[in-house]
C-alpha cells in the first residue's frame, strides 16, 4: 500500500471517528448497526455495493468504504467485539488513481 493510500485512509478514518462527520437525518431516525454479515448483505444486495478500501483505526476498529457501479457509497465500522455500524452513506463516489496509476474511473 502506498503511503499516499495510507495517509488518505488515516485521514478518512480520523474524520469519522472523531465525529467531525455529519450524519444523514434517516441516520439520525435510528440505529443502522448490527451484525457485520447483514450489513454488506444489504448493501450488496440492495445497492450493488462492494468493498472498494478498508483499515484498521487507532483504536482497532475496522473501517470499510464499499461503493457501487452508479456511485453509491457506504461507510462502515466494526468495533472489536462489538456490532458494524454504517456511519455515512452517499453518492457519486469516483476512484482515483494511485501515483504511477493509469487513470480508471470504474470502481
Amino acid at each position: 500500500m502506498s503511503t499516499f493510500t495510507k495517509a488518505a485512509l488515516l485521514a478518512l478514518a480520523c474524520f469519522v471517528v472523531s465525529g467531525a462527520w455529519m450524519p444523514d437525518p434517516a441516520l439520525a431516525q435510528g440505529s443502522h448497526c448490527g451484525p457485520r454479515d447483514a450489513l454488506v448483505d444489504a448493501l450488496s444486495e440492495g445497492y450493488q455495493e462492494s468493498p472498494v478500501s478498508r483499515g484498521v483505526t487507532s483504536t482497532g476498529a475496522l473501517l470499510e468504504i464499499f461503493a457501487g457501479p452508479s456511485g453509491s457509497w457506504s461507510i462502515l465500522v466494526t468495533v472489536p467485539g462489538g456490532p458494524t455500524c454504517l456511519v455515512s452513506s452517499g453518492e457519486g463516489w469516483r476512484r482515483l488513481p494511485l501515483a504511477g496509476e493509469d487513470h480508471d474511473p470504474a470502481v
